[in-house]
């Protein structure tokens, strides 16, 4: 009987861990769930912060991903590549 119980404990424990561990929901597949994203868009295999929001090192306005000229000078003017414009 108590091996009986005991295996009863384990099988309601399975199911109940089970019914319980389905993953937030990513739409962007960003790796930060949407309940916590800010940035919903998020291009593909941009890194993101906890936020969700692409990274962008050096605060020209262009993200990592697409920033040809990753340190720019802070307050230059960049073009869509992320590089100063002359």
């Amino acid at each position: 009987m108590h091996k009986l119980s005991i295996f009863s404990l384990f099988l309601v424990l399975l199911i109940s861990g089970c019914a319980q561990s389905s993953l937030p929901l990513d739409s962007d597949s960003d790796g930060v769930p949407n309940y916590m994203d800010i940035c919903k868009n998020t291009p593909a295999l941009a890194v993101v912060d906890k936020f969700g929001c692409a990274l962008d090192s050096d605060h020209d306005g262009v993200i990592n991903l697409y920033d040809k000229c990753p340190h720019t000078p802070i307050l230059n003017i960049v073009n869509r590549n992320g590089c100063s414009i002359k």
